[in-house]
């Protein structure tokens, strides 16, 4: 799945402030009636409303609930769970809408919502997008206020009379509950935002998360820390950024001496989320270097597809990868099975190359650059444009659900799962790369800059400016804006990206652009005072 998170802002958690945030409540396994977390929600007699929540479960059988509502004379007024195995299941008054099987795995993060209106019918979306909808469901029915809401049981009268054989055991996160069906794009929107992200919708939730997280959970369920990264680590957020293309320096890079804790590996790992701002088809992100070796391990991007080099072993892959985008990249090496190379969790290809060779300790690492010699005789030719963010380097080969566990279906925020810390498999850390010296308009950011740079918001911190909007944008066919206030160029394949990446200059307020054999290429402008006619450009103006 491509983690397109251009521009996507996350705000705050639903109507939560942050309160419950990484607190996962878990439900163990083992059938019993004892695990389960049970309160009287307050509120009035309902019409619509939307139950949404990250799930992990870790049963393969059917007829599991984790979500229970029962008033009296109407035990089943709201369930949600999965009556035939690997379905979703909604509930109202004993009428039921499912997906097909197949909709909800076994030990996956799975975004689960469901919506309901009395007067438009039920919808239920699964990782963002309808799995199943009915119209006219329950048609002029209303929910009786004043029942119990039970999580982790289903209630065969209110309150109790639970099964164990229908109790869930797993995982759930971020419960909230709104008064009125959400749209497919604020589902979208909570989907993308990820499970470590921060949200909201247009309307605050009836029932937030941090109320669940204010209840007492009974018998061996409780809320455990998640999976994500803690918000203490000054490194989370921070995004490396290099200038754009029409800024490329020989100047711009991080470097230092790497130690990793052996002499020599005979297999490693480099994953890092990585977006590129540049249109040329040769650019390297990372380069180590060691005595005699000036090309011991090099990442990045030749004759425009994604590659990796190792002892001078160069290994391409097919994957071609778009400006503006984010991608999550993991390459992989061992000397006994050769390089393999994964793109947002998946292995886009793999070759025996590097078989028998090591990887000393102690080299030159670079991220920017390409090196030619140890530690320097940079080329500008091969330099990087764009960002680099959460790069880890691991002493070891992942496997693919390693790769899949750390891409973490794209959930951007996403720390290195606590068991590769608890293994000693990183060698060296993203914290650690964080607190190098910068060299050159090469820059660490967070919060507002780096979002308006396309990352996510990791933080808890408002936005305080609205983000971008391509209603904004203003047309002046056969026009060219002249005026000497160049903030660079840009050649993309297509105008929303050219006007994501001016956008996100902060300066940029205009682009002048003309269709070129390799691409758009566009001319940004911070003011658009001085217009001339031209046969070649269309000219855009961002007037918000």
């Amino acid at each position: 799945m491509k983690a397109a998170l251009t521009l996507l802002a996350t705000l705050a958690l639903a109507a939560g402030e942050g309160v419950g945030h990484n607190q996962v409540l878990n439900f163990p396994t083992g059938d019993n009636t004892a695990n389960f977390v049970r309160f009287e929600p307050d509120f009035e007699e309902l019409s619509a409303f939307s139950v949404c929540a990250w799930l992990r479960k870790t049963t393969s059988d059917e007829t599991r609930y984790w979500f229970s509502y029962a008033v009296s004379g109407s035990d089943n007024e709201i369930i949600l769970g999965e009556n035939d195995a690997s379905t979703v299941i909604f509930y109202i008054r004993n009428s039921k809408l499912s997906t097909d099987a197949g909709a909800w795995p076994i030990n996956v993060w799975t975004h689960v919502c469901a919506t309901w209106d009395a007067s438009t019918g039920a919808v239920i979306f699964v990782n963002g997008e309808v799995a199943a909808s009915e119209e006219g469901f329950k048609a002029g029915t209303t929910i009786t206020a004043g029942g119990s809401l039970v999580l982790g049981q289903e209630q065969d009268s209110v309150g109790g009379r639970f099964d164990a054989s229908q109790s869930y055991q797993g995982d759930v996160y971020n419960v909230n509950m709104w008064n009125y069906a959400l749209s497919e794009e604020e589902v979208d929107f909570l989907f993308s935002s990820g499970r470590c992200g921060y949200d909201e919708t247009e309307d605050d939730p009836l029932i937030p998360y941090a109320v669940i997280f204010g209840q007492e959970p009974q018998g061996n369920a409780q809320f455990v820390d998640g999976s994500c990264m803690d918000l203490e680590d000054p490194s989370v957020g921070k995004v490396l950024r290099f200038p754009p293309q029409s800024d490329i320096s020989l100047s711009n890079f991080v470097r230092f001496t790497a130690d990793f804790g052996v002499d020599a590996l005979t297999s490693l790992s480099l994953c890092t989320w990585y977006f590129k701002s540049f249109s040329d088809t040769s650019r390297y992100a990372f380069s180590y270097a060691v005595p005699g070796d000036d090309n011991a391990i090099i990442l990045g991007e030749s004759s425009n597809v994604l590659g990796f080099w190792l002892r001078r072993s160069r290994y391409l892959t097919s994957k071609v990868l778009e400006q503006q985008t984010w991608y999550h990249i993991c390459a992989t090496w061992s000397s006994e099975s050769g390089i393999s190379a994964y793109v947002d969790g998946e292995l886009v290809g793999s070759a025996a190359k590097g078989i028998d060779d090591t990887i000393p300790s102690g080299g030159v690492m670079t991220i920017g650059q390409e090196q030619d010699s140890l530690g320097g005789n940079f080329d500008v030719n091969q330099a990087f444009a764009g960002s680099i963010y959460n790069m880890n380097f691991f002493n070891g080969a992942l496997n693919e659900e390693e790769v899949a566990a750390i891409y973490a279906e794209g959930t951007f925020c996403e720390m290195i799962p606590e068991q590769f810390w608890t293994d000693e498999r990183v060698a060296i850390s993203y914290k650690t790369i964080s607190n190098m010296v910068v060299s050159g308009n090469a820059v660490f950011e967070s919060g507002e800059e780096s979002w308006r740079h396309g990352a996510m918001h990791c933080a808890k911190v408002d936005i305080d400016s609205d983000g971008h909007n391509d209603e904004c944008w203003q047309i002046q066919e056969g026009k060219r804006i002249k005026d000497k206030s160049s903030v660079g160029n840009v050649i993309v394949m297509d105008l929303e990206t050219a006007q994501a990446a001016c956008f996100a200059t902060q300066t940029c307020r205009a682009l002048s652009c003309e269709q070129k054999d390799d691409g758009l290429k566009c001319e940004m402008k911070s003011s658009f005072n001085r217009v001339k006619k031209s046969g070649k450009h269309t000219s855009y103006t961002y007037v918000c």
